[in-house]
């Protein structure tokens, strides 16, 4: 009987992305169920995700299993990166940040973290340098951002504007903070971590393709 061209290669049509330490091939390893905090058009929606677990197919590889972050799920998040970056931007632009963790359905707590977090990601005077290597121009009209973390907020965009430009590719995603991060995520395994108490790391944005 003649297997149907759609099925004689299923086994490998759904495989996670190759191993990160070895670039070997790997394998489903289980899943699991999380509820997400997403950025919806009327408000913030609780959207439920399944996060599947791959393992490296080499019985060498040190790495064992680790989780697939697909579209742009990312480590230790309850709320999206596009709920975090919104937020900092409201508040960057002039909002309380009771208003707008009441518009985004966190805490005030939450709005102060990510506030830090997206001040420490990276030097304003670094993102500036790094848009003017790739454009003269730097950031068109001179934009001034008061905020230290709206100026980074702001500077990612424009990186990740001009890194596409050059054909860097990076996912289609609101913003530059979720396209660059998501992108050092996939391909180079980078986390930058919210829930640790570890010193800040900073966005290595060289590592992006410049």
């Amino acid at each position: 009987m003649e297997v149907p061209p759609n099925a004689r290669h299923s086994k490998y049509d759904d495989r996670p992305p190759p191993c990160l330490d070895c670039a070997g091939p790997a394998w489903w390893n289980g899943k699991r169920e999380v509820c997400t905090v997403r950025k919806g058009d009327s408000g913030p929606e609780h959207e439920p995700e399944v996060r599947r677990r791959a393992k490296c197919a080499s019985k060498d590889c040190p790495r064992g299993s680790w989780t697939v972050y697909e579209r742009d799920a990312y480590p230790h998040r309850g709320f999206s990166l596009e709920v975090v970056a919104s937020t900092v931007s409201a508040v960057a632009g002039g909002q309380t940040q009771d208003a707008a963790a009441q518009k985004h359905g966190c805490s005030r707590r939450s709005v102060g973290r990510w506030l830090r977090w997206v001040e420490a990601l990276a030097e304003p005077a670094e993102l500036m340098r790094s848009c003017t290597r790739l454009d003269f121009r730097g950031l068109p009209g001179g934009t001034v951002v008061e905020s230290r973390a709206g100026a980074v907020l702001h500077l990612l965009d424009r990186l990740a504007e001009l890194l596409v430009e050059r054909g860097v590719r990076l996912g289609r995603f609101s913003c530059g903070l979720v396209r660059l991060l998501v992108d050092q995520l996939r391909r180079l395994g980078a986390v930058f971590w919210l829930t640790k108490s570890s010193p800040p790391l900073h966005a290595d944005v060289s590592a992006v393709g410049l």
